[in-house]
């Protein structure tokens, strides 16, 4: 990364798409929309499925300036043609080359080498052209020379000393992002993961080793083959010790099952980068880091400086032989990994020192096994109270001797109770009590409009569209609805990750089929959500209002002058103030038709009314501010959802 650059980037990393172009953007749309805003997006493997035409492109336009390089299959005519004219092959969708490093405006450095390797094509030193699915010895060249990577060449003595003078710590020397088809050789050894990972290497490519060593990637990706796999990070001996550490990260491909499983492979990886500048830290060291796979030693045996017996001279000691490779089913009794003596183990060092000598014994749990500030119930004894002096009675119980009256458990419990009686004992609003749980048999199921898999939608109580006065709305049943995550989470951001992608992409699939449903109608959405952790919290969900086409570009006035008028306060970067409070903030957010976004960081009292009130005043509707104004009877109620089903039913994904 560029030392000008102070703030971390935010990287996303996607498994191959082959052709599924529009599942991808809609998958980094989602991401980007619940964990962004990404400042790059890498594609790793294979952009296109063999023997595609290139029509995929077509609309394609990504969120996140994108990023890729050639996979395994032949990249299609339509796209060669494309690249003739420049990297860029859609908005936002960037060919970095076959192979070098490319800098990107943040001062992001990622390396790449397409294609796979074929020892037969390597080795004959022939270079097939730079679109062809190999790699090749000119590639290797091109990226060893590359002045990003490597640094310039210097004219002059004086030139180099001063570059050095200059120069950051060695832990920030290296690319940010190493991207390869094939991986490179040695990510097995000392992986105390991989033997259960179920990837296989059989195809890695040895001259990447080199560039590995040279490059030093903060991340390594690579996408050929099936299943996903994070193996332990390792670490590059600086002046100080590790003080770079690279993570390889193997992705799954976009949307594939994985082999055996029947499940996606994890295809999708996001990570945030610190900066790198001469005032910042070296990064720690990680908890879970492995030694460096490619420190091997070379050969086996004593390090000591060997006599020279080249001249024969008589006398001379005898050059000891080096050791080959140990037998397959030799393991290191150190490390417990296959592979190298036990004498060359990268741990042995490391690891002795840290061993107790023989004798010792932690004078807290009396173990032989570690030295008492590693013991753990070492904090369990600094944390016990000690005993009060001899004739000390407690005035709380009685009691003599035992403990003091702060450590009584009589004055503890008193004191929750206080407490408790303070907060008013409030509960969160759980399942059994919540309005929009579909296991409530209290949910007022003739509104529904329609289940996925992860949200129903839904028309409200009282809904702020008039349906049966003396004009037809323009949306058939009236278009206000509520997308729901079926689980009951209160926010959307206090979603966890793991299920946070699927829900997220589902809601943004339903407001995909709103937008074009309202279109027909002359008609387009506004969304708000009230994320609301306080009081006994809620469940999520999203509001959905249609406009009328000549009022959309008005929206945005409308909610910042009704928030001027109460004092409301809007964040300048919308995206970024989500991400700073994450999923344990409260916020109101607005998405307006013309595509700007409004955010609310919700300190003190709001009126969760307020998104309908400002709709209503925009719709010269005021009167229709408050929903418990507006509740109709159950056939009304059924009548509008059968006509928004009917409706919105052509749009739905199929």
């Amino acid at each position: 990364m560029s030392p000008q650059q102070t703030e971390p980037l935010k990287i996303l990393a996607i498994g191959s798409p082959l052709s599924e172009l529009s599942l991808l953007v809609q998958k980094v749309t989602a991401i980007n929309g619940k964990h962004g805003p990404f400042d790059a997006c890498v594609v790793v493997g294979d952009l296109f499925r063999e023997g595609s035409n290139g029509s995929e492109l077509d609309g394609v336009a990504l969120p996140v300036p994108t990023y890729w390089t050639v996979g395994k299959n032949a990249l299609p005519a339509r796209v060669l043609e494309t690249l003739a004219k420049g990297p860029e092959v859609a908005p936002n969708l960037v060919y970095l080359g076959k192979s070098g490093v490319f800098v990107t405006a943040q001062g992001l450095k990622i390396a790449v080498v397409g294609g796979v390797y074929d020892a037969a094509v390597y080795e004959s030193g022939d270079n097939p052209g730079p679109y062809t699915p190999v790699i090749t010895q000119n590639s290797i060249a091109q990226l060893l020379s590359h002045k990003e990577l490597f640094g310039p060449s210097h004219d002059s003595m004086l030139e180099a000393a001063k570059e050095k003078a200059l120069a950051l710590p060695s832990a920030f020397h290296g690319v940010d992002l190493f991207i390869t088809t094939s991986p490179p050789p040695s990510l097995s050894l000392l992986s105390p993961s991989f033997p259960s990972s179920g990837i296989s290497l059989a195809a890695a490519a040895p001259p990447l080793a080199e560039l590995i060593k040279l490059s030093r990637p903060r991340y390594l990706f690579w996408a050929d083959g099936e299943g996903f796999w994070e193996r332990e990070p390792f670490g590059w001996a600086g002046v100080k010790g590790d003080e770079r550490w690279t993570r390889a990260v193997k992705l799954g491909a976009l949307g594939a099952v994985g082999k055996g499983t029947g499940k996606p492979a994890r295809w999708f990886y996001a990570t945030s980068l610190p900066a790198q500048s001469s005032s910042t830290k070296p990064p720690v060291r990680p908890g879970n880091a492995s030694p460096n796979p490619f420190s091997m030693p070379t050969g086996g045996g004593s390090s000591k400086r060997q006599a020279d017996d080249s001249n024969g001279a008589e006398g001379a000691k005898r050059v000891k032989a080096e050791p080959g490779p140990p037998p397959e089913d030799y393991t290191c009794k150190i490390c417990s990994v296959q592979g190298h003596w036990i004498q060359d183990c990268p741990q042995k060092a490391a690891m002795d020192p840290s061993k107790p000598p023989p004798g010792y014994v932690c004078n807290i749990c009396k173990s032989t096994e570690h030295f008492i500030r590693e013991c753990p119930q070492r904090e369990e004894r600094a944390r016990a109270p000690r005993p009060p002096p001899a004739g000390y009675v407690c005035k709380a119980c009685g009691k003599a001797e035992e403990h003091y009256i702060k450590d009584c458990p009589v004055v503890k419990e008193r004191d929750a109770a206080r407490e408790a009686n303070r907060k008013g004992n409030k509960k969160d609003l759980g399942p059994a009590e919540c309005w929009f749980c579909l296991s409530n048999p209290k949910v007022t199921k003739h509104l529904i409009v329609g289940i996925g898999s992860e949200t129903y939608v839904t028309l409200p109580k009282g809904q702020l569209i008039p349906t049966h006065g003396k004009e037809e709305p323009l949306v058939p049943g009236g278009g206000h609805v509520l997308i729901i995550p079926i689980a009951h989470h209160p926010t959307l951001m206090s979603i966890p990750p793991a299920d946070a992608l699927d829900i997220i992409t589902e809601i943004e699939s339903y407001k995909s089929a709103l937008r074009k449903c309202f279109a027909q109608y002359n008609a387009v959405p506004v969304f708000f959500e009230v994320g609301r952790l306080a009081g006994r919290g809620g469940h999520a969900h999203v509001q959905v209002i249609p406009v009328p086409n000549e009022l959309g570009d008005e929206v945005h006035d409308a909610f910042t002058n009704a928030g001027n008028s109460i004092g409301l306060n809007w964040e300048a970067e919308p995206e970024r103030a989500l991400a700073r409070v994450g999923p344990t903030g409260s916020y109101f957010k607005v998405e307006c038709p013309d595509g700007r976004k409004m955010v609310h960081l919700l300190r003190n009292n709001f009126d969760l009314q307020f998104g309908r009130k400002v709709l209503a005043g925009l719709l010269n509707i005021h009167d229709r501010g408050n929903w418990q104004e507006c509740v109709q009877s159950e056939a009304e109620d059924k009548d509008d959802a059968q006509k928004l089903k009917a409706a919105l039913k052509p749009f739905l994904p199929k």
